[in-house]
C-alpha cells in the first residue's frame, strides 16, 4: 500500500494496512547520522524506513509585505526610564504608519532586528508597543501584505507541479502549512491585550480577524487551485485561549469559510491548537475540521479514550507520543508503553496518525526515536492487539 493511501484511509477512519507513522522534523535536518539536502531526499530516506513522510509545499507569496510598504528600523540606545536599549520599526503603508516597539533585552534573538511576528515579541516585559493597538491601525494593517503576482502564481504552479510529481511517482503525500488567523492577531495585539479585547471590545477583534482571513482566503485559493495539497494545515496554537462561548461566537464563523474552501476542493484539512480544553473538541467536530495535530500525551493524555469516543467518528488523531519529554528524557520501556497506549487507545476503527508532538529537533536521541518506531512496527499493525 502506497504511503499516500495509507494516511487517507486513516484520515477517511478506516483501517489501512498498519497505523501510518508521520513525523514533523521542523527542528532536525537529519536521520541517525545522515542530513537531507531536501524535501525530497528526507521523504525517500522515511520511505525506505517503512514510514509516512509528508512533504511541506510553502506558497512564498504568503505574508510578504506589499512593495508600496517602506520599512525603517533603528535602535535608540539610551531612552528615558528604559533599563534596555530600545528598537524601534515602523511600517509606512498608504494608509498609515504602523510601529512596533522592544526592548532589546540580553535574551532577545534578532539582533538589532525586529520581526513582524514572533513569540519574543509577545511578553509585556519586552513590548513596549504593539503593532495594533486600535481602529486606525487597523487601516494600516488591511494593506500591509502583497497580493499575488501572477510571475508568483507561476512560479508557484511551477513549483507544485514538481512536488506533484515526486508525491505521485514514490506514493507521498503533500501539506501546506501557511495558514494562520488568530495566532497572527495575537502577534500583532500581544497575548494580554487580545485576551482582554475579546471581553472589552470584540469588535476590533473581529475587523483584524476578518482582514486576516481575507488574505488566508486569497492565498487557499491559489494553492488550492493547483490540486497539489492533500492536506491545509491551519495554525491556531493559540485560540485555545478562547473560552468555548467567545471561541463558537468569534473564531467558527471565520474559520469555518476556510475549512469549507478546503473541503471544495476536494482536501483535508487539519487543525493545530495548543493545549485546547476538552469543550472545544465538540466544537472542532461541528467546525469540520478533518485532523487534530496536536495530541500530547503530557496534556491529552488522560482523555485520549472519552476523545476517541466522544470524536473520534469525525476527527482523525495526529500524535499521540510526547516528543521533548518522552523521546528526549525518558527510557526505552516509558517510550514503548507511551507508543502502545497511544496505538491502543486511539487506532482501533482507523482515524489515527502516530507522530511526535510536535517536532523532532537535533537533541532528540536518535535510539529513542528507533525505540519508537521499533514499537510501532509490533503493536501497529491492523486489527489492533487491544
Amino acid at each position: 500500500m502506497l504511503s499516500r493511501d495509507r494516511i487517507l484511509l486513516a484520515i477517511n477512519h478506516r483501517e489501512p494496512d498498519h497505523v501510518p507513522l508521520s513525523f514533523e522534523w521542523i527542528m532536525r535536518q537529519f536521520m541517525r547520522d545522515r542530513t537531507w539536502r531536501d524535501q525530497f531526499e528526507r521523504a525517500k530516506m522515511e520511505l525506505g524506513l517503512g514510514l509516512d513522510p509528508m512533504l511541506n509545499i510553502h506558497f512564498s507569496p504568503a505574508w510578504q509585505l506589499s512593495p508600496e510598504v517602506k520599512v525603517k528600523i533603528w535602535r535608540e540606545p539610551s531612552v528615558a526610564r528604559e533599563d534596555f536599549p530600545v528598537l524601534f520599526k515602523e511600517y509606512h503603508t498608504r494608509k498609515g504608519v504602523l510601529r512596533q516597539i522592544v526592548r532589546q533585552t540580553p535574551d532577545w534573538p534578532h539582533g538589532s532586528y525586529v520581526p513582524l511576528w514572533d513569540d519574543f515579541l509577545l511578553p509585556k516585559s519586552r513590548a513596549i508597543k504593539y503593532l495594533v493597538e486600535n481602529e486606525k491601525d487597523l487601516d494600516a494593517f488591511s494593506t500591509l501584505f502583497n497580493d499575488p503576482t501572477d510571475i508568483e502564481i507561476e512560479q508557484f504552479s511551477a513549483k507544485a507541479e514538481t512536488f506533484r510529481d515526486f508525491a505521485k511517482k514514490h506514493g507521498a503525500t503533500v501539506k501546506c502549512n501557511d495558514f494562520q488567523m488568530t495566532d497572527a492577531a495575537l502577534y500583532s495585539l500581544g497575548m494580554e491585550n487580545m485576551i482582554s479585547l475579546v471581553f472589552r471590545n470584540p469588535e476590533l477583534i473581529c475587523n483584524l480577524l476578518d482582514i486576516l482571513l481575507e488574505w488566508n482566503l486569497l492565498y487557499l485559493k491559489q494553492v488550492l487551485h493547483t490540486g497539489v495539497a492533500d492536506i491545509i494545515k491551519y495554525e491556531g496554537w493559540f485560540e485555545s485561549f478562547f473560552p468555548p462561548k467567545q471561541y463558537r461566537n468569534i473564531i467558527v464563523p471565520r474559520v469555518k469559510k476556510i475549512v469549507d474552501m478546503v473541503h471544495a476542493a476536494g482536501a483535508k484539512i487539519c487543525y493545530g491548537p495548543r493545549n485546547p480544553p476538552f469543550p472545544l473538541f465538540s466544537i472542532f467536530k461541528e467546525v469540520g475540521f478533518d485532523i487534530f495535530w496536536g495530541c500530547n500525551p503530557m496534556n491529552l493524555g488522560s482523555e485520549f479514550e472519552q476523545l476517541k469516543k466522544d470524536v473520534g467518528d469525525r476527527i482523525c488523531f495526529w500524535g499521540g507520543v510526547d516528543s521533548y519529554v518522552t523521546l528526549g528524557t525518558r527510557t526505552k520501556r516509558q517510550i514503548e508503553k507511551e507508543v502502545s497506549t497511544a496505538i491502543e487507545t486511539l487506532a482501533p476503527g482507523g482515524g489515527f496518525i502516530l507522530s511526535a508532538f510536535d517536532s523532532l529537533d537535533a537533541h532528540t536521541p536518535w535510539r529513542n526515536i528507533k525505540h519508537m518506531i521499533d514499537t510501532w512496527r509490533v503493536k501497529g499493525r491492523y486489527p489492533i492487539n487491544l
